[in-house]
Order: structure tokens, then C-alpha cells, then sequence
């Protein structure tokens, strides 16, 4: 199943080839990619849901350009921007509630500008 494709291309990315990358969904494709961001281009990026996106940008902001912002809810935004603030420009703060903000500000205190 995808779970064991991405177990085993992380370990043997020259297995590539034989993988029937549809079984891969969204936590498969970021487990593989932070381990083996060269599998981008095959990668199915509309599986990604929001707490995928927070667990990929955290270790490969590269991949910013293709992420569907929207998928994010306030927890993802959370856990992205304590250790990736370069990205509160995209964050849509309207989603953050008490808990998260209290978890963001307290690493993060320069954004209490934008709580309402």
C-alpha cells in the first residue's frame, strides 16, 4: 500500500520505478518528500491537506510556490509559523483561535499585530 511505498523509498529511493505512486496520499507523499524531495515532479500534489502542507514546509519551504494556502486550518498555521515565519504574509489569521494563538505568540510574539 502507500504507506509501505513510502516506507521503502525513503530507505530505497532507487526502487522508484516499480512504485505505483497513485497508492501514495497525502501523509505518504510528505514523509517521502522531506526524506526525498527529488520524487517532486511525481508527487500528486491535490492529496495534500493542511496538516500535510505544515509537515512538508517545515522541513522543505522550497515547495511553497505549489502549496494550496487555503487547506491550511489555524493549527497548521501554528505549528508553520513558530518555526517558519518568513510565511505569515500567506497566513490567513482569521483561522487562529485562542489556543493557537497563545501556542504562536508564545514563540512568535512579534505577530500579535494581526489578532483581532
Amino acid at each position: 500500500d502507500g504507506e509501505d511505498w513510502d516506507r521503502l523509498l525513503r530507505d530505497q529511493p532507487q526502487l522508484a520505478d516499480r512504485c505505483d505512486w497513485s497508492k501514495l496520499d497525502g501523509r505518504g507523499w510528505v514523509w517521502l518528500l522531506r526524506d526525498q524531495p527529488q520524487f517532486a515532479s511525481r508527487c500528486d500534489w491535490g492529496k495534500l491537506g493542511g496538516w500535510n502542507w505544515a509537515w512538508l514546509l517545515l522541513a522543505h519551504p522550497k515547495f511553497a510556490d505549489r502549496c494550496e494556502w487555503e487547506k491550511l486550518d489555524g493549527d497548521d498555521w501554528v505549528r508553520l509559523l513558530r518555526a517558519q515565519p518568513q510565511f505569515a504574509s500567506r497566513c490567513d489569521w482569521e483561522k487562529l483561535d485562542g489556543d493557537d494563538w497563545a501556542w504562536l505568540l508564545s514563540d512568535q510574539p512579534q505577530f500579535a499585530k494581526f489578532r483581532k
